[in-house]
C-alpha cells in the first residue's frame, strides 16, 4: 500500500511539473481581446414567456427563455466578429395577454442599432422579426 501511495505521489507531482498552460518558447498564447460591445434588450409589458434565439458567429447560437421583462444580455466580440443577430417568440405554454407589448432592440455604442416592436395577438402570442447587425 505504502508502494501505491509513493507511486501516486510521484506520478502526481510529475504531471503537475511538466503540464504548461504555454505554447513552449515561454510566450503565453495569446487570446483575442474583446473591443467591441453590443446588447441584446427586451422591455415592455408583456407578462409570458418569451423564447430567444441569438447567434454571435463565435460560439453559435444560444437560446434562453425570458420569464419577465426587462432583459438584458451584454456580450463583448472579438475584432474578428462580423456580425450577431437575434429572434424569438412568445412561449405558446405560457402566453401573454392580448394588446401587451414587447420590443426587441440590439444596441452597440450605446445606441439602438435595430428594433422590431411587437403587440401580443387575441392568443397572448407573438414573434419578433429576425435582427441582425453587421460592426462597423
Amino acid at each position: 500500500m505504502k508502494t501505491i501511495k509513493t507511486f501516486f505521489s510521484i506520478l502526481l507531482i510529475a504531471i503537475t511539473v511538466s503540464c504548461s498552460s504555454d505554447d513552449g518558447d515561454g510566450n503565453p498564447i495569446p487570446t483575442p481581446t474583446p473591443i467591441k460591445t453590443a446588447k441584446f434588450e427586451i422591455t415592455g409589458n408583456f407578462t409570458g414567456h418569451i423564447f430567444i434565439v441569438y447567434n454571435n458567429n463565435v460560439t453559435g447560437n444560444t437560446t434562453e427563455t425570458v420569464t419577465s421583462l426587462p432583459w438584458s444580455k451584454t456580450i463583448e466580440y472579438p475584432d474578428n466578429v462580423m456580425g450577431i443577430g437575434i429572434s424569438g417568440n412568445a412561449v405558446m405554454q405560457n402566453p401573454g395577454v392580448a394588446g401587451q407589448t414587447a420590443s426587441l432592440k440590439i444596441y452597440y455604442d450605446n445606441n439602438v442599432v435595430r428594433q422590431s416592436n411587437k403587440i401580443a395577438d387575441v392568443n397572448g402570442t407573438f414573434s419578433f422579426e429576425s435582427l441582425a447587425f453587421i460592426f462597423p
